[in-house]
C-alpha cells in the first residue's frame, strides 16, 4: 500500500465533514477504511459508519442541523485510490443518494461517478419517477424501462457535481435547512474541488496549458 494513501484518504473524509457538518448536518463522522485487497491495488472507502468489519458499505445519515424530524436522508460513499503515478488522490468511484426515509427505501435521485465507465457515461444523475415522455419514447425491448434506469450525463469526469452543489440544490429546493453562513462553507469546498480537477486537468494536457502560458505572455 502506497504510505500516503491512508493520510490523504483521512484528509478527504475530513473535508467531505467539515463541508457536511457546516452546512446541513450534525455530528456527522466521515471515516476512510481501507477495502479487502483487490486486483487494482489499495482501495479506501469513504463513507459514514464504516469500521474494519464493515470497509464497503456506507451507512445513511440525516440531513438536519438540530434534532427535528429530517425531511431527507443522505448515502454518501467515495472509493479512493492513488493515481496511476502514485502521487495523487484520485476518486474511483463514488455514490450521491438522497432519501425520503432513514431505511433509503424511498429513493428521489442519486449522483454516480464510476472511472472508466463503459456504457454510460462516467459522471451521472438517475432520478426516481414517472414521466409520460419517457412511456412515448420506449420502444421494444425498453418498453417498460422505467425513469430511474436513465443515466443522465453530468459534465464528464473532470466537470461533476461537487458534494457541494448537490447540498446547494437541497438547501435552494427547500428540502433542507441549511444553518448560517452554508454560503461561505460551500464557496471553500467548491472552490478546493474545481482546484485539484484543474490541476488533474493540467498535469494530462501540458500541451493546452503551454499554449495558454504564451498566449498570456504575448497577450
Amino acid at each position: 500500500m502506497t504510505s500516503d494513501l491512508p493520510s490523504q484518504a483521512r484528509r478527504f473524509a475530513n473535508e467531505l465533514q467539515e463541508v457536511l457538518n457546516g452546512t446541513v448536518c450534525r455530528d456527522i463522522r466521515m471515516v476512510a477504511v481501507v477495502r479487502p485487497v483487490s486486483a487494482s491495488g489499495a482501495v479506501f472507502t469513504i463513507g459514514s459508519g464504516l469500521s474494519k468489519a464493515n470497509p464497503t458499505q456506507p451507512q445513511g445519515f440525516p440531513l438536519r442541523t438540530d434534532q427535528k424530524k429530517p425531511l431527507a436522508w443522505m448515502n454518501l460513499s467515495y472509493q479512493v485510490r492513488m493515481d496511476d503515478e502514485l502521487t495523487y488522490l484520485t476518486i474511483h468511484s463514488s455514490y450521491c443518494g438522497i432519501f425520503a426515509d432513514e431505511t433509503l427505501e424511498t429513493c428521489l435521485c442519486h449522483f454516480d461517478f464510476e472511472r472508466e465507465k463503459e456504457r454510460y457515461t462516467s459522471a451521472h444523475l438517475q432520478v426516481y419517477g414517472t414521466s409520460p415522455a419517457l412511456v412515448a419514447l420506449n420502444r421494444g425491448k425498453d418498453s417498460k424501462r422505467s425513469l430511474d434506469k436513465l443515466h443522465f450525463p453530468v459534465g464528464g469526469k473532470r466537470f461533476r457535481p461537487s458534494l457541494e452543489d448537490i447540498i446547494e440544490f437541497l438547501i435552494a429546493e427547500r428540502f433542507v435547512d441549511a444553518r448560517p453562513g452554508y454560503e461561505d462553507v460551500l464557496e471553500r469546498g467548491r472552490e478546493r474541488f474545481q482546484v485539484k480537477q484543474l490541476r488533474a486537468a493540467m498535469r494530462r494536457y501540458p500541451e493546452v496549458v503551454e499554449q495558454f502560458m504564451k498566449e498570456q505572455s504575448s497577450g
